[in-house]
């Protein structure tokens, strides 16, 4: 096998290989890292590799595990790797070595995913973007001198590449699925409390706003990936959900009957989302319609909470970075100072220390007039569908956090870009952005679409539907294994 052959293959069909012995893990393993070296110094998304992986040990199952040999990265932030750095995008958290593998990790293990480094992200995978005073700015594949998205755009960079098949990213406000629509993947934000965050953590992390997940290329890569990663609950989760009678991995190509869609591409701000995403998010809702299911344009009914859920945001996002910093600083002994954070997360720390645990609580009562809210309109429909960000990738340094702007106007900048992804974060609902469309000069426009808490199966139906009617898998970015 070459790099070209290697790169335009997604996890399923790596697999695959191995099973049928027709390639050897450490082979994928050395093409992975011989596209890492070639392309990364032109797009800075991995900040290191494991080339000691290459002759991987499999934990369980050997090459009959589900994803067995198969090339993956960790995001610099969430699931941890035994003995492996992770500086969560920040200055202050160099030195740092997790000292326990995430349940998460062992289960990416056992399926048999060969971890063989670690992707760029921006600080405390606060911003839309990934440019970090850390590991500076990671660059789009479609066209380096735009953005990645954020804030796991090193995975994303990694994949639209062609250097791995599959990469994980966490999500807290969209930063699976903004990546994904900036880079032309296929990016799932799966169900507050589907994907364990144990043992250490739990799934109020961040006000519960947060989940992990993987950015790929298909999706049956990310149903096979879902079902090997939620199987069972992990040792002590505080709320498991019950996963679907059919695993998640067989739910591509099953039989889809007529759903009431909702569509919308009104912002919350009022601010217009760029006119190329709403011709793209009708075009999808034409397809849709094509494949028999009913389409009507709605308003998410929250307009009376938008003061309240603007405020709950900021609180929850600076006393849950305040937390993280400490975490760091305290672990590396690296001080809080901008020799080692950048201005908005300092002063995200400083807007901490002026709240009250009223201010919390407050927040978390925002947050549950919301999810109620957003509830009881799913009650009327089954997925709703909206761009997945409101233009198409911007220029670096447009969103960054590194610079100098404060942490109100970056919070409302990043609000701006991305209007359509954080309250599913909220709700705790499923979202996936697909990569549906294309701008007049080539670059990807992902579509999301959202579904009630614990119905992935219906998100993965819909959207295998989708990518068998509007295929992407032919497109390649100017920069891309296949033609180093």
């Amino acid at each position: 096998m070459n790099l070209a052959e290697y790169s335009q293959l997604d996890g399923v069909a790596l697999a695959e290989l191995v099973r049928q012995r027709e390639a050897l893990p450490s082979e994928l393993a050395e093409l992975a890292l011989a596209a890492i070296e070639t392309l990364n110094p032109s797009l800075n998304a991995v900040i290191e590799t494991y080339p000691e992986r290459v002759e991987m040990q499999f934990s369980d199952g050997g090459s009959s595990a589900a994803l067995a040999g198969v090339p993956m990265l960790l995001k610099d932030t969430g699931a941890t790797d035994k003995g492996k750095a992770q500086a969560c995008g920040s200055r202050i958290g160099r030195g740092y070595i997790a000292t326990a593998d995430t349940y998460l990790t062992e289960r990416y293990k056992r399926a048999g995913l060969n971890i063989l480094g670690r992707t760029t992200l921006p600080e405390f995978a606060q911003a839309a973007t990934t440019e970090s005073a850390l590991t500076g700015a990671t660059r789009n594949p479609w066209d380096p001198r735009r953005s990645t998205g954020g804030s796991s755009g090193g995975a994303a960079a990694a994949v639209a590449s062609g250097m791995v098949p599959i990469a994980h990213g966490t999500d807290t406000g969209g930063s699976i699925r903004i990546p994904a629509a900036c880079c032309g993947l296929v990016g799932l934000k799966p169900s507050r409390g589907r994907i364990s965050s144990g043992p250490a953590l739990d799934d109020t992390l961040y006000g519960g706003l947060n989940t992990e997940h993987i950015i790929c290329r298909s999706v049956r890569d990310t149903a096979t990936v879902l079902q090997i990663s939620c199987n069972s609950p992990g040792i002590g989760d505080a709320y498991p959900i019950a996963n679907p009678a059919m695993p998640y991995s067989m739910q591509p190509g099953q039989s889809v009957a007529p759903l009431r869609i909702a569509l919308t591409c009104a912002t919350q701000s009022g601010l217009p989302v760029d006119p190329c995403m709403v011709e793209a998010t009708n075009r999808v809702a034409r397809q849709l319609g094509e494949l028999g299911h009913h389409i009507e344009e709605v308003k998410l009914p929250i307009d009376n909470e938008l003061e309240a859920y603007a405020r709950a945001d900021s609180v929850v996002w600076a006393y849950s970075t305040a937390r993280e910093v400490q975490r760091l600083a305290l672990a590396t002994g690296n001080p809080i100072d901008d020799r080692h954070l950048e201005r908005p997360t300092l002063e995200a720390i400083a807007f901490s220390r002026t709240l009250q645990l009223d201010d919390w609580f407050e927040s978390m009562a925002t947050y549950n007039r919301l999810r109620r809210t957003i509830g009881a309109f799913f009650t009327g429909y089954d997925l709703l569908l909206t761009p997945t960000v409101s233009t198409l990738a911007p220029k670096l340094g447009t969103l960054n956090s590194n610079r100098d702007i404060s942490f109100d106007d970056f919070m409302e900048k990043t609000a701006n870009f991305c209007p359509h992804t954080a309250i599913f974060n909220v709700t705790g609902q499923p979202a996936i952005s697909l990569p549906l469309c294309t701008s007049e000069e080539g670059l990807p426009i992902g579509m999301q679409l959202v579904a009630s808490l614990g119905d992935e199966a219906t998100l993965l139906r819909v959207a295998a539907q989708l990518e068998e009617a509007m295929p992407w898998q032919q497109r390649r970015p100017q920069i891309h294994a296949a033609m180093s």
